[in-house]
């Protein structure tokens, strides 16, 4: 059974992803809800589900990622320019796809030091 995560963490998780670049637009269509329904979430209004919940599990684990790979300066930037290995895409927009697992991909392979 998944980790289920406390009622204040996805507020904590949402503002990691604002750090990220990551506007209530973009985490809308990662977690494929509506804008307003992320807002609420912000403002502790509402509750993400479990599969909600999940997405922003994911979302956690890429933020916790490039934050130990990336200085604090080189987040969003990172997040925010056209990544060779993706093909020339931002991290961003593969996100607002729900890519997550390609983001994670390439940070891992920074990880273990292979150019991205």
């Amino acid at each position: 059974m998944a980790k289920v995560l406390e009622r204040t963490q996805p507020k904590q998780i949402l503002k990691h992803c604002e750090a990220l670049g990551l506007d209530s637009n973009i985490l809308a269509s990662c977690l494929a809800v509506n804008p307003k329904t992320v807002q609420r979430w912000q403002e502790g209004s509402a509750h993400p589900n479990e599969g909600g919940l999940r997405a922003l599990e994911k979302l956690e684990a890429i933020y916790q990622l490039a934050a130990r790979l990336l200085k604090k300066a080189a987040l969003k930037p990172w997040f925010q320019s056209p990544n060779e290995t993706l093909g020339g895409e931002r991290p961003a927009d593969l996100l607002s796809r729900g890519e997550l697992d390609q983001v994670r991909n390439v940070l891992g392979m920074l990880e273990w030091g292979i150019y991205s």
